[in-house]
C-alpha cells in the first residue's frame, strides 16, 4: 500500500488540493431546529404541532433550515484519500527509522499534510462520518463530479481497493508508476540496454539477476555472477602522459581557460567483479529523425573510443581489443547493419535488436574470452 501512497496520482491530488483549494466543494443541507417566537425557515407542520402539544408553548415552530455543508461523498473520498496515504507514508518512516537523509518521503509527507490541512477537509476528517471508510456510493458520486479533482479521487480510491483485493491491472499500475521513476525515451533506452546486456550474461552463464535495491545513475544496478552492470558509469581520467597529441591539447586549452573538463561516462558498463575493471561499454543513442542516424553513430563511435582509452590507457591495442566488445544501441538502425558477432571493430544494435536477443552472441564471445584470457 506504500507504493500507492506514493504514487503519481495521489501526488497529483495533493498538488491541486494545495494550488487550487477553490475546487474543493460545499453542499446546501437542510438542518432541523426549533424556534421560539421566528419562523427563519420552512415549517415542518407535523413536528411544529407536536412539539406545541408537548411544551404548551404556541410560540415554538419547528423549521428546516439551509445551511452550507462539506461533508458531501464527494469530499469524504477526497478526504479519506488524503489521509490515508499521509497515514502509510508516516507509517513507512517510523518503522524504517527513515532520517533527514531519505528527504524524497519527507518532502512527499510534507506535501499531503500541507493538503489535509485545508480547511474544508479538515472539518470533514474531523467530523464522525468522515473517520468512516466512504463506501461504493460515495466513490460512484465522486466519479460523476465535473471537478478532475473528485474524479482523480474516485479513481485513487478504486485503484487502492484493486490493490488490496489483489488485482493484477490494479498492482501492475501501481508498479508502473513507483518502481521506477518517470524516464526520458532516451533513459528508457540505456535501461533497456543495461537489462538486455544482464539477460543475455545470465543465459551465457547460468546465473541469476540480482537487483539492487535503487536503480539510479552513476550505480551499479544489476549483478549477474562474476558480471556487475553499471548505468552512467563514470570513468577515471586518463594521465597526462597517456592522452593523445590532440587531447593533450584540448585538455592544457580547458585549463588555460579555467574550464575543467569533467569525467567521462559510459551509459552503461559491464564491470568484472573479480578485478574491479571494466570489460565492457555501451553508447545509447536516441534520435527521432532517421536523418540523424548517421551524426548519431559517429559520435557514439567517437565517445566509446574514448572510454576504450579512459579503460585501458596503456595500450591503444588493448583499447582497441576492448572496443570490440563494445556495442552503439541506436533507437533505430536506419538503414544501417546490425552486427553483434565481433566481426565488425564495434557492435551496432537497436531497440528491437535488444528485444530479440542481438547481444546473446555477445555474451558469449565476452564470456568466452574472459574466461581464457582475464583481464
Amino acid at each position: 500500500m506504500l507504493r500507492w501512497a506514493l504514487s503519481d496520482g495521489v501526488r497529483r491530488i495533493a498538488e491541486r488540493v494545495i494550488a487550487n483549494p477553490r475546487d474543493i466543494r460545499s453542499s446546501i443541507t437542510f438542518e432541523t431546529q426549533t424556534h421560539s417566537g421566528q419562523i427563519p425557515g420552512v415549517v415542518d407542520a407535523r413536528a411544529t404541532l407536536c412539539e406545541q402539544e408537548l411544551s404548551g408553548d404556541s410560540t415554538l415552530f419547528v423549521v428546516s433550515e439551509p445551511a452550507l455543508s462539506t461533508l458531501t461523498r464527494r469530499n469524504h473520498v477526497l478526504a479519506w484519500v488524503l489521509r490515508e496515504a499521509e497515514s502509510l507514508t508516516l507509517s513507512a518512516i517510523r518503522r524504517h527509522r527513515l532520517g533527514p537523509d531519505q528527504d524524497w518521503i519527507h518532502a512527499r509527507v510534507g506535501l499531503l499534510e500541507r493538503a489535509s490541512r485545508t480547511r474544508m477537509l479538515r472539518e470533514v476528517m474531523l467530523s464522525p462520518a468522515g473517520r468512516r471508510r466512504p463506501g461504493a456510493a460515495a466513490i460512484r458520486d465522486a466519479r460523476k463530479g465535473l471537478s478532475p479533482l473528485y474524479r482523480m479521487a474516485a479513481d485513487s480510491m478504486l485503484l487502492f481497493e484493486g490493490v488490496e483485493r489483489m488485482d493484477e491491472d490494479a498492482i501492475r499500475s501501481i508498479l508502473s508508476s513507483t518502481l521506477v521513476a518517470q524516464l526520458e525515451d532516451w533513459q528508457k533506452l540505456e535501461l533497456a540496454t543495461a537489462l538486455s546486456a544482464a539477460e543475455a550474461l545470465a543465459m551465457e552463464t547460468g546465473a541469476r539477476i540480482r537487483w539492487k535495491g535503487s536503480i539510479a545513475g552513476g550505480s551499479e544496478i544489476m549483478a549477474v555472477g562474476r558480471y556487475r552492470i553499471r548505468w552512467q558509469n563514470a570513468l577515471p581520467k586518463r594521465a597526462a602522459e597517456h592522452l593523445d597529441p590532440s587531447e593533450a591539447v584540448i585538455r592544457e586549452t580547458a585549463e588555460a581557460l579555467s574550464a575543467g573538463m569533467g569525467l567521462a561516462r559510459a551509459d552503461v558498463s559491464i564491470r568484472d567483479a573479480a578485478t574491479g575493471i571494466d570489460v565492457a561499454h555501451f553508447e545509447c543513442k536516441w534520435f527521432g529523425s532517421p536523418l540523424s542516424a548517421s551524426a548519431a553513430i559517429v559520435d557514439a563511435i567517437s565517445q566509446l573510443v574514448r572510454y576504450c582509452r579512459d579503460s585501458r590507457p596503456e595500450s591503444v591495442e588493448q583499447a582497441r581489443t576492448m572496443l570490440r566488445d563494445c556495442a552503439v544501441v541506436c533507437s533505430g538502425l536506419a538503414g544501417f547493419e546490425e552486427s553483434t558477432n565481433g566481426a565488425k571493430p564495434i557492435g551496432l544494435t537497436d531497440f528491437s535488436g535488444l528485444a530479440s536477443g542481438a547481444l546473446i552472441a555477445w555474451a558469449a564471445r565476452l564470456h568466452r574470452r574472459l574466461a581464457a584470457n582475464p583481464v
